[in-house]
């Protein structure tokens, strides 16, 4: 693929699979030049190696109208595409496509949408690339139409920014983690990410603790910060920045990921390729060298970590096929 890349999506904050990307993606390859950030933030991490561009819309209504006049005047560029979920393809309905070519992708491992089908349907084939980042993804585009020649199987990782974290919060894991061995999770305060199997697991067990990453507002967050100062073993972190949660996974003796879904989970492969074993559920493929388990009950989650800790796996390996790092060579 030649120059000429529009990246749309933004940067953290929030913190998440999307803004993770798109800012690595940016800092990693020159062709990108010019990033639309579409998302709400009051502090935005620019990554210092990034040259092009830059755009802070705050919401997704102001960048569509950004979009639309821009698409009158951009000639044979590349438009890159990051949302969560097929909610987010409403606005394509409107939008002039021009001599531009479109390359979505969307972040959610499991795709469901209220729209109707054949609308789904009308509205991917407005693209011109749509990259796949598991086979269930692939296998509900077809359902929708969309034809293979089309499709791109990629996951969504991009090694990591070199990067330093805060002094102060450096100085506050260093001390925390030399405590006890420290285990690791991260997500949403939502029951999705079963942040309170973590918190379960540790709770009962004084020759652990828990450092979890929680990022943003869900149905959890009240119960969470009260089992926060409910056990001492606990440490939990709001709203880090990704230099300062992947200096703290960086130091885990485990890393966490009991998801019931999932599309990759950027942070299993990082702590992967930190040296950092990682128990992750196998609703979708992992990051080759992570160990997996069947989610079913807290149980299985449970048995399979204490083996894990003990050295006694019986985990499930991660996905045979290697997992495919994002680039854009891979698109003709």
């Amino acid at each position: 693929m030649k120059d000429g890349i529009i990246l749309v999506g933004g940067f953290p904050e929030p913190v998440g699979g999307v803004t993770t990307f798109v800012r690595r993606l940016a800092a990693s390859d020159k062709r990108i030049e010019e990033v639309v950030d579409m998302f709400f933030g009051k502090e935005k991490e620019i990554p210092a190696s990034y040259a092009g561009k830059y755009h802070a819309l705050n919401n997704k209504w102001r960048g569509f109208v950004y979009l639309f006049f821009k698409m009158m005047v951009w000639r044979n560029k590349y438009v890159h595409f990051n949302f969560s979920n097929f909610e987010s393809l409403v606005f394509f309905l409107f939008l002039p496509k021009n001599s531009t070519k479109w390359i979505l992708m969307l972040h959610h491992g499991v795709l469901e949408s209220h729209l109707p089908d054949f609308l789904v349907g009308h509205l991917l084939r407005r693209f011109d690339h749509i990259v796949c980042m598991n086979e269930a993804q692939y296998e509900n585009y077809r359902l929708h139409g969309v034809r293979s020649s089309k499709l791109v199987m990629a996951s969504s990782y991009i090694q990591p920014l070199q990067s330093r974290p805060d002094k102060m919060f450096q100085q506050d894991v260093d001390s925390y983690f030399s405590a006890k061995p420290t285990l690791v999770a991260s997500g949403y305060p939502t029951t999705v990410y079963n942040l309170d199997w973590c918190i379960r697991f540790v709770g009962g067990r004084e020759e652990y603790q828990l450092a979890l990453f929680v990022y943003g507002d869900g149905s959890e967050k009240t119960e969470i910060q009260k089992q926060q100062r409910e056990f001492k073993n606990i440490r939990v972190y709001w709203d880090q920045k990704e230099e300062n949660f992947n200096y703290a996974l960086s130091r885990a003796k485990c890393y966490l990921r009991p998801n019931l879904r999932d599309s990759f989970g950027i942070a299993v492969a990082d702590a992967v390729n930190y040296g950092v074993p990682v128990l992750a559920s196998d609703v979708c493929p992992r990051y080759q060298g992570a160990e997996t388990f069947r989610i079913t009950t807290y149980e299985s989650f449970e048995n399979a970590l204490v083996d894990s800790l003990n050295n006694k796996s019986r985990g499930i390996g991660s996905a045979s096929a290697p997992i495919v790092p994002f680039s854009y060579d891979l698109i003709a």
